[in-house]
């Protein structure tokens, strides 16, 4: 697969970047630097349409490894000039979570700005024209991957541990790249229990 890597200079977006090459998959990672181990790297400002307009065209597919309703915003429609589908979403399983409901007031009270965003950037993907998926996290942890992870289709987790590796989320968000049944569904992940 020919796969845009979006924000591939983050943490979680080098592991994608060297996960999908490691599948093989031609990988251009846009970032505001350089990346290691992508096929080529689009550098500069991935709300810019100009930027997007060099970076989208051509690929199978676009993984967001950033969310953000800015990169929505303008990434839909050059997608859509471009004839580019398929979309992947990164987001935070607290967004539409409603329990525990007392940590999760909290929670939003203090990252209201981001979630508020990606709920944003979640309903521009849901009324629009992309062969969309969101895959939202649990908690984020830097560490190896333990290879397997919890994934639900519910607002609120079935299981699983609340911490996720982002090696393990990587993957995730690889794997619903490539499930065409993932197609305009949100999914929920988090790691694995035991």
């Amino acid at each position: 697969m020919r796969l845009l890597v979006v924000g591939a200079a983050g943490r979680t977006g080098r592991l994608v970047v060297e996960q999908a090459a490691a599948r093989g998959h031609e990988v251009t990672a846009l970032a505001r630097r350089e990346v290691p181990g992508a096929h080529a790297t689009v550098v500069g400002d991935a709300t810019d349409p100009a930027v997007l307009g060099e970076a989208v065209p051509g690929r199978d597919a676009v993984l967001m490894a950033v969310g953000s309703s800015a990169i929505v915003r303008a990434l839909v429609p050059v997608m859509t000039a471009a004839g580019v589908r398929r979309l992947v979403m990164t987001s935070s399983r607290s967004v539409v979570a409603t329990r525990p409901k007392l940590l999760l007031d909290l929670v939003w009270w203090r990252f209201r700005g981001p979630y508020a965003d990606l709920a944003r950037a979640e309903g521009m993907l849901e009324g629009g024209p992309l062969d969309w998926s969101v895959v939202r996290a649990t908690m984020l942890a830097d560490g190896p991957a333990r290879g397997r992870v919890h994934t639900d289709f519910e607002a609120d987790a079935t299981g699983g541990d609340w911490r996720l590796t982002r090696a393990d989320y990587a993957a995730t968000l690889l794997d619903v790249a490539e499930d065409s049944a993932m197609v305009r569904r949100a999914v929920g992940v988090g790691g694995p229990r035991g």
